[in-house]
């Protein structure tokens, strides 16, 4: 019998999840534009609106993360937080389906996934949004990739652990048909 990983993949957004990608989206663009975040102490601060691009783009999937990242993108430098967060979307929504479907194995399940989406939030933040946003904007400005992105990284660290925390908790509480991305 074939695991449920493997079976065939659909590309398409179905109502459910245009809805679901349209809410998340526009609350992350709110809070984008609304400058909303959390202050962690020591003049750090948290941006809540990735906590919904992530979580958003999670759970109705791919399609619906490209949706997500374009709303929340038009708010803030649109020429590079665009093409950045509707690409990061994508990605982090194949990449939750993917986990979900591997979670349902035997042994596996909400905690197994939980501790896997955590450690993934690094790579989310460091891999892939970070250096495609920071790309276009080098290119853009006109300055140099690695000084941004270590500049850039190191201010971001209360973010990406703001996410982490609240996304894997999120996943932990959510009942398990609702924590199943929308298909």
């Amino acid at each position: 019998m074939c695991p449920r990983i493997f079976e065939p993949f659909r590309p398409r957004i179905s109502a459910r999840q245009l809805f679901v990608a349209l809410g998340f989206g526009v609350v992350a663009a709110m809070v984008l534009f609304t400058g909303l975040s959390i202050p962690l102490g020591h003049g750090l601060m948290a941006d809540l609106s990735e906590v919904f691009v992530t979580l958003g783009s999670a759970l109705s999937g791919p399609f619906g993360g490209l949706v997500i990242g374009l709303l929340q993108g038009v708010v803030y430098a649109p020429e590079r937080n665009v093409p950045s967060h509707m690409l990061a979307g994508f990605i982090w929504g194949a990449w939750y389906f993917v986990l979900y479907r591997w979670s349902l194995g035997e042994g596996r399940g909400k905690w197994t996934r939980a501790a896997l989406w955590a450690v993934s939030i690094p790579v989310y933040y460091y891999l892939l949004l970070l250096p495609l946003h920071l790309l276009i904007a080098s290119a853009t400005l006109g300055v140099s990739f690695v000084p941004l992105f270590i500049e850039t990284g190191t201010g971001l660290l209360p973010e990406v652990a703001f996410t982490l925390l609240v996304t894997t908790l999120v996943l932990l509480v959510l009942p398990e048909k609702w924590a199943a991305p929308l298909e």
